[in-house]
């Protein structure tokens, strides 16, 4: 026994360097052997907490390979019915540990571990939740994966494997998707955040859609409202002033050529570009909505529902209301349901004046500028919007006439809209005796010459260019009742210095140009630039409020490259003097001043 205990003694002590590195794999069942069943009993039983604070500073500090990883998650789904509210910390520290960047088998196992958590202590689901929504969120070191909010494809390959557990998930335990809309919306980034984290966000809450159709319409309302925060907050003005090029950009772009069509095409404004983004996203989800059978109808259902819930009440906004009209330019009957929904909201008495304004407006703006609506549908509406205020105006007879904004918003708007729609679209209108004949049975004459002087308080762009084209087709005679307008409101300027006459509708066009650069492309080929029209007055003659400086029209079209409106900047710049009246406003109607 000697010999033969001393020759294996020796041969032990005597180990080859190679066989020393067999130690490693050791160290794997080493620390296995630190058993989270074991901890968290000897926590239950013995109150010793020892065990259990060494097993989280492992978890917490050490790397794991795929081998220590895919043990621990095992272990950790087995030991699930231990895992009490007591056990938050170890909890966190396993939900937190990094699993998409390993093997297959490792992330199946942390989906399980994640599953059997779920089910067996619902309490930990907000935790399990927030830890998944939060990777929707694009890291700095990923940023460069992602272009124009959309992920490579090696980058959605494994968001697919977040948004597969969250699924597995809502299957398991239907009502956890209420949690899931609780953190969508607490989680969404700050809008001033950079546009890759923005728009990445967005792409992966648009994904949930697809496997949770049924909270759609909760989803957008979570999209909707962030749109318009981001929508609001980039002024059009803003927009014009950060990209007017410069001499200096000018020479740059020569010097580098094609190159830089990736700058070209990004916007300068930094919110402008994330809005920019997000609006491409959406285009396109609309877009696959539309071509997935049976799924256009129902989106844009919703859509419309968002629009007038978040998008009609609000005043000013410039970019998210064309989901609307680009969701239009599929189907006619988009268009049409689009257009009878805001007809709906200005006939009806019950709903604030400021809505109803609203929808006049949409309605307007939109059949001006939308050349995929025929133009019988045009007629249409002016027609229908035409006996609307003939009635409106023989209801008044028999009243006495309160000429306040106030008091006859919606009428003043209606007509307004009428003028609008008649001079934008004047050479569509005017091209045949068939559409004169239609112009003249909307009894326009009536309209303009009534007690209630709807031509007093139109934006003097319309009312100028209304004039010119109804004039020109003898329709109706506007200028003598312009021209007396403009000399009652001088009379009540000279009369009280410090105020100006309550003269001018509060309204806007909400379709005029799209100003942003990369989605943008999707408008263009179904939107219309004003045109004058060949018969539009001459030059110098009176105007509502003034003379046309310089012998310009005011409703002159502009270049091709440039917009057909005036910047908010620019129109303030010239002050009244003496009697001299100027008018401002919004936004611009789509006619040059």
């Amino acid at each position: 026994m000697s010999a033969a205990t001393a020759k294996s003694r020796l041969s032990s002590i005597l180990k080859s360097p190679s066989q020393d590195t067999k130690n490693i794999p050791r160290n794997k069942v080493r620390f296995s052997a630190l058993s989270i069943e074991t901890a968290l009993q000897d926590v239950l039983d013995n109150s010793r907490l020892s065990t259990y604070e060494e097993l989280c500073q492992k978890l917490r500090e050490e790397d794991f390979d795929d081998d220590q990883f895919l043990e621990t998650f095992i272990e950790a789904k087995q030991s699930v019915p231990l895992m009490n509210v007591h056990f938050t910390m170890l909890v966190e520290l396993l939900l937190s540990m990094p699993w998409l960047d390993r093997g297959e088998t490792c992330i199946e196992a942390y989906k399980n571990f994640v599953i059997e958590l779920s089910i067996v202590h619902k309490n930990f689901c907000p935790m399990t939740i927030t830890k998944l929504v939060q990777m929707f969120i694009p890291t700095v070191a990923a940023k460069d994966q992602w272009k124009h909010g959309v992920p490579s494809e090696a980058l959605q390959k494994k968001l697919a494997e977040v948004h597969d557990l969250v699924m597995r998930l809502m299957n398991v335990i239907p009502m956890i998707f209420d949690v899931v809309l609780t953190q969508l919306r607490k989680t969404f980034p700050y809008h001033k955040k950079p546009a890759y984290e923005v728009t990445g966000y967005l792409f992966n809450v648009l994904k949930v859609t697809q496997y949770a159709s049924i909270y759609c319409d909760e989803v957008l309302d979570i999209v909707f409202h962030q749109l318009l925060l981001l929508d609001v907050n980039v002024p059009r003005s803003e927009i014009e002033a950060a990209e007017e090029p410069d001499e200096e950009m000018l020479f740059e772009m020569d010097a580098n050529g094609a190159d830089e069509e990736e700058q070209c095409t990004t916007m300068k404004h930094p919110l402008a570009e994330t809005l920019d983004c997000f609006m491409g996203l959406m285009f396109d989800y609309i877009e696959q909505s539309v071509k997935s059978e049976g799924q256009g109808d129902r989106l844009f259902k919703m859509m419309l529902k968002q629009f007038e819930t978040h998008v009609l009440p609000t005043h000013n906004t410039d970019h998210v209301q064309f989901l609307l009209f680009y969701f239009s330019s599929f189907k006619m009957a988009y268009g049409e349901h689009f257009i009878s929904s805001l007809w709906k909201n200005v006939s009806n008495p019950t709903i604030s004046p400021t809505v109803r304004q609203s929808s006049v407006g949409y309605i307007a703006s939109l059949l001006a500028r939308a050349n995929f609506i025929p133009l019988s549908h045009l007629k249409s509406m002016l027609q229908e919007m035409s006996q609307w205020v003939h009635s409106y105006i023989q209801r008044s007879d028999s009243m006495n006439y309160n000429q306040s904004i106030k008091a006859h918003l919606v009428f003043y708007s209606v007509c307004q809209a009428i003028f609008y729609m008649v001079a934008f679209r004047s050479k569509h209108l005017t091209a045949s005796a068939k559409n004169l004949a239609f112009l003249q049975s909307l009894q326009l004459s009536s309209i303009v010459t009534c007690p209630l002087n709807p031509l007093r308080v139109c934006l003097p762009t319309v009312a100028t260019a209304f004039a010119g084209v109804t004039r020109a087709y003898q329709l109706a005679y506007c200028h003598t009742i312009l021209e007396r307008n403009a000399r009652r409101k001088l009379a009540t300027v000279y009369k009280n210095s410090s105020q100006l006459p309550e003269d001018c509708l509060d309204t806007f066009f909400p379709f005029d140009p799209y100003m942003l650069i990369k989605s943008g492309q999707r408008i263009e080929p179904f939107y219309l630039q004003y045109q004058a029209h060949e018969m539009d007055e001459e030059p110098g003659e009176s105007m509502a409020g003034g003379v046309a400086g310089n012998g310009r029209k005011r409703y002159e079209s502009l270049s091709e490259d440039v917009d057909d409106f005036i910047p908010e900047s620019k129109r303030h710049k010239h002050q009244p003097v003496d009697g001299e009246f100027t008018y401002s406003y919004g936004v611009s109607p789509g006619f040059q001043s």
